[in-house]
């Protein structure tokens, strides 16, 4: 069965996986919706209407939760995939998108059993994932600008409480989690998520595991 994916998400990789040595392609495999269901979401531009929501499976055999970062390719649950490889936020969607992805990400992470906690509000966090990747207004809202995103019953409830939290409060919000693309030619693409330690945390952890010169390799050499 194919679906066409609208998911991505909160849940750092183990180190394991997000700080690899450099590699031409990384391994993914997702197999069910975090939270059920899905709830489901219509969305335009680009337009889409259906299912909505975190995901989880593997990569590079880690289990990782994600959202997908895009609306006009798809995946196949279930089928292991070797075309896919990390790009960093700044590069794969510029350096204003990526940090608005990462407030965004941040927002939802300060209070997850708020924001998210079931398959209605995964889809609101989804939209809101969107919003930032395909939104060329210039400020964001699920009911202004280029892109817009609604749906109806309980899914509308969390869709419009996050939009109303959210996007006034998104300049000032601290980035605690940082959001790279997980980019496939050919299939869906999706977010690898992970925590923002302190600069001295993160120092000690990379010249810990000797791969401070892998990270900076990675990332020089990965390109959409």
């Amino acid at each position: 069965m194919e679906i066409r994916f609208m998911v991505r998400s909160l849940a750092a990789v183990a180190v394991s996986a997000a700080f690899a040595a450099p590699a031409l392609a990384d391994t993914v495999q997702l197999n069910s919706w975090t939270f059920g269901g899905p709830s489901s979401v219509s969305v335009g531009t680009p337009n889409y209407s259906g299912g909505a929501g975190k995901f989880s499976g593997f990569l590079n055999g880690n289990a990782f939760e994600t959202f997908c970062a895009e609306l006009t390719q798809v995946f196949n649950p279930g089928v292991t995939y070797t075309d896919y490889s990390v790009v960093g936020g700044s590069t794969a969607w510029g350096s204003p998108t990526s940090t608005a992805l990462d407030r965004v990400l941040s927002f939802v992470a300060s209070a997850p059993g708020t924001w998210l906690h079931n398959a209605d509000t995964s889809a609101a966090v989804q939209s809101a994932v969107w919003e930032v990747l395909n939104e060329t207004s210039g400020s964001y809202g699920f009911t202004t600008g280029s892109f817009k995103a609604s749906s109806s019953g309980t899914t509308q409830t969390a869709l419009t409480a996050l939009n109303n939290s959210l996007w006034g409060s998104l300049a000032n919000q601290a980035i605690t989690v940082h959001a790279d693309k997980l980019f496939s030619k050919d299939h869906q693409d999706f977010l690898v998520i992970t925590a923002v330690p302190e600069p001295e945390t993160y120092a000690m952890l990379l010249a810990g595991l000797g791969i401070v010169g892998a990270v900076g390799r990675r990332r020089r050499s990965a390109s959409a």
